[in-house]
């Protein structure tokens, strides 16, 4: 009874604040004190969603479905706009040069005499010289390598608007220097942490070059700067983070951590553990010179090399060593098995492939890349079973970078041949980095990609929405991880594989800060999308509208889209299939190939709209020869106007030019295009 006033003044007060309803319906309910704080915060939080979609349009009519409709109709047309923008650029190009030729005909015709020749060319420098304008508009890309630039180019003059270098991390500021003052503005591009100009190619001594242990192999210091990091005291290099090339992102994730710190943005794949492995050729004890070149590691190589290509004849395959003489060895001991077998093999060996097989060690493996990458250490341990630490161009600075090159080749599977193990590596041994890094990564395979040298950061803390999606949708029977990934872009779940362990299948995410972080609606809304189905998985939206307004006709949407994706990863013949490209707007695509098709054979349009063969030119009106122009150039091919006035000679009966003739057509031509401009 004493406590009967303060109960009376309690609810007055919580009256005046208009939560008598609110009282009256839990009153007698058996609520603690916690509890009927979280039922007053549920009240407030859903009054305050009522009071936003009624107030608030686009919110209060969301539909999950139609949105989706929306975001499948932009993945259509934003991938037309990127198909289609090849086209334009070369029609833009081609007007460019067919004005260049109208506008300095001595240069066109120069260029075409020299064409039309079977010896006695010009040198390239002097054609250049002679006719820069319309062999610019003609070809206005040119690639080469820098040190043929001064063969090639005159320097009176910045002749391109753009220079850019590729793989700037091997090509020295000297070297360099040539182009860039060729151009108007510069676009380095390159990886730092990549191989560096080397000198070992400009070795005088070819016993020296051939020797994996002489430093002239290993010649990578300061003196060797390349024009990327000469660069970068002067101007800010912007990094791009997102990562294409590995089918798994086990792949990349050693370089990302031990490289890159963790900067890279990596994709999670499908693939299970075997994308990473590691073979172990024991130690045979007194087999001589096993400390550069192991034989039975030779031949296990060679023994993977033939079973992959009985196997995967579809996929691509490269091997990687670390010194000349491994390889050579490797590539000897192929030739003699291919030669009782060449048959049997003779497609996947056929050096016409897209992507042939190849046989290098690390100084020349940059920009490669395989479907499967063999990686053969090759060093081991000598006749008394001891680890010699002479592993070639990793002992010596910049060695970790030639390493990196090596471990980042591989698109969807990456096998480490070795004849020790990391355990047999003394981490106290060798101060060298690329020594340090290679005990890491034989670590790293020994796991199969499952153990990085150090603790990754933690996965980002589920907030209560994920909470319950997760809780939802693992209690009607999906098998979710939360925050799926190694780098800082994680799948908001990631269901596995309902019987193949280590493999997943379908990837769903829900609108949340992953969604709404990305910047543009291209990243959220297509290309993460459109990546993670090129990588193997099947993709689910959740919408979180949709889940809090119907909750269980979204975990049966689940249900059923982890259903399907169950079946299609099953399927051999569905299985890594490209997603490139979103389902709904493959018919769209074709379409738009069919305009892009039809418009290369274009006819003009009708009839010729007047009579021709009159017996002079007089006999014409000016109104029907711009009728007669605007109708040649109604199969919207272009012609420089020499080819136009050709033409129309010729459709009109006239066997040889006149300067009337002449005169009259190109007064036609420029009153055509007005027209046609206006």
């Amino acid at each position: 009874m004493s406590k009967l006033p303060e109960l009376h003044r309690l609810r007055q007060q919580l009256d005046s604040l208009g939560l008598t309803e609110l009282v009256a319906s839990i009153d007698g309910q058996p609520l603690g004190r916690d509890d009927a704080g979280a039922v007053l915060r549920y009240v407030w939080l859903s009054s305050i969603v009522g009071h936003l979609q009624l107030s608030d349009r686009l919110l209060g009519a969301f539909d999950g479905e139609n949105h989706r409709q929306i975001v499948a109709e932009f993945q259509t047309v934003d991938h037309d706009h990127i198909h289609t923008t090849p086209a334009r650029v070369r029609r833009h190009c081609a007007e460019h040069a067919v004005a260049a030729e109208d506008r300095l005909p001595e240069q066109a015709r120069l260029i075409r005499a020299e064409a039309s020749k079977k010896r006695k060319h010009l040198a390239v420098r002097q054609l250049f010289s002679a006719a820069p304008d319309v062999m610019l508009a003609v070809k206005p890309c040119w690639a080469m390598s820098p040190l043929v630039v001064s063969q090639l180019l005159p320097s009176d003059r910045p002749y391109f608007d753009v220079v850019v270098f590729d793989e700037a991390s091997q090509v020295r500021p000297a070297e360099a220097m040539p182009a860039i003052l060729r151009g108007k503005q510069l676009v380095v591009a390159g990886d730092k942490c990549q191989l560096p100009p080397t000198s070992f190619f400009q070795s005088t001594n070819p016993e020296e070059a051939e020797d994996d242990t002489d430093d002239t192999y290993l010649a990578v210091d300061a003196s060797y700067d390349s024009i990327l990091e000469a660069l970068e005291a002067f101007i800010e290099f912007r990094m791009l983070q997102w990562h294409y090339r590995s089918r798994d992102e086990r792949l990349i994730a050693f370089s990302n951590h031990e490289i890159y710190d963790r900067s890279l943005t990596t994709f999670p794949g499908v693939m299970g553990p075997d994308c990473i492995s590691h073979v172990y050729i024991p130690h045979v004890p007194g087999e001589l010179g096993s400390e550069t070149s192991a034989t039975a590691e030779v031949h296990k190589v060679v023994a993977l090399i033939l079973e992959h290509a009985a196997g995967r004849p579809d996929k691509s395959l490269g091997v990687i060593t670390m010194g000349i003489k491994h390889a050579e060895r490797i590539q000897e001991t192929l030739r003699i098995e291919l030669a009782q077998r060449e048959d049997e093999f003779a497609d996947f060996f056929d050096e016409n492939r897209t992507e042939p097989f190849f046989i290098k060690n690390l100084e020349r493996v940059q920009g490669d890349e395989r479907d499967a990458i063999i990686l053969s250490v090759g060093y081991g341990k000598n006749a008394g079973g001891r680890l010699m630490y002479r592993f070639g161009p990793l002992n010596m600075e910049g060695g970790q970078r030639r390493l990196n090159v090596a471990v980042t080749r591989a698109k969807e599977r990456m096998t480490l041949v070795s004849a020790f193990t990391h355990r047999d590596m003394d981490p106290e041994r060798s101060s060298a980095r690329g020594v340090q890094m290679l005990r890491s990564y034989l670590a790293y395979c020994e796991s199969n990609g499952e153990e990085l040298p150090e603790q990754t950061a933690a996965n980002p803390k589920l907030n209560p929405f994920e909470i319950d999606v997760r809780d939802s949708l693992q209690q009607a029977g999906i098998p979710l991880i939360a925050q799926y990934g190694a780098s800082g872009y994680r799948i908001d779940f990631a269901a596995k594989h309902p019987t193949q362990p280590g493999r997943m299948v379908l990837a769903i995410e829900a609108d949340g800060a992953a969604y709404h972080s990305s910047v543009s609606a291209r990243d959220r809304d297509r290309l993460r999308q459109q990546h993670l189905e090129r990588l193997g998985w099947t993709f689910h939206r959740i919408w979180s509208q949709d889940w809090f307004n119907n909750k269980q006709s979204e975990i049966a949407k689940a249900k059923n889209a982890y259903a399907h994706a169950g079946a299609a990863a099953s399927d051999p013949q569905k299985t890594g299939q490209s997603a490139a490209t979103p389902s709904t707007g493959n018919s769209r695509h074709r379409h738009t190939a069919t305009i892009a098709n039809d418009s290369a054979s274009a006819t003009r349009r009708g009839p010729c709209p007047i009579s021709v063969y009159r017996e002079s030119i007089d006999d014409y009106s000016p109104t029907e020869l711009a009728q007669l122009i605007g109708w040649i150039e109604s199969d919207i091919l272009l012609r420089p106007k020499e080819q136009l006035l050709q033409e129309a000679r010729a459709t009109l009966g006239f066997k040889r030019r006149g300067k009337r003739i002449d005169a009259a057509l190109e007064a036609a031509i420029a009153t055509a295009r007005h027209h046609r401009n206006r």
